[in-house]
């Protein structure tokens, strides 16, 4: 309290923040989920994505490894969702291209969170909590919840 006066100093404790893998990929799957059963070719899904073809292919290389997309080769070749849009979470789609959510008080849990705390850290259990809330969210959503209705995919 300064002159009867209470001030408040808020500080930016942080944003949730996906990855540009994260959104580039749950991007890509959202493009390929409006073109159904019709495979994408890589240059189609680079014009359409806005994104350089080598760095969309290693994006969509983590997805076919991850079982979230097939990749079909030949003229008509291209890339397909690997099951429905219903049946794919975008949780499947944050772990396929090596992003699943993770949160913390200022840094890793593993590294601490710089407060030297020791092994003990009061807000450890609280942001594991957090970031099982927010996986779950994305496990409960669904390709086809995020790109249902939309028109401009």
């Amino acid at each position: 309290m300064h002159n009867g006066v209470i001030k408040y100093h808020s500080k930016k404790v942080g944003i949730m923040k996906l990855s540009s893998r994260a959104v580039y990929g749950i991007r890509a799957c959202a493009l390929i989920a409006a073109e159904e059963k019709t495979p994408v070719s890589l240059p189609t899904l680079s014009e359409k994505a806005e994104l350089s073809e080598k760095y969309l292919e290693q994006i969509l290389s983590s997805l076919v490894k991850g079982g979230v997309l097939v990749s079909t080769r030949g003229a008509s070749g291209g890339y397909s969702l690997a099951g429905s849009a219903e049946d794919i979470s975008l949780y499947d789609i944050l772990v396929a291209v090596d992003d699943a959510f993770e949160i913390g008080c200022g840094s890793s849990l593993e590294a601490g969170c710089g407060k030297k705390c020791g092994k003990y850290c009061r807000d450890k259990s609280t942001f594991e909590n957090i970031e099982k809330q927010i996986n779950e969210i994305f496990r409960i959503s669904s390709l086809a919840s995020v790109t249902h209705g939309r028109e401009d995919i």
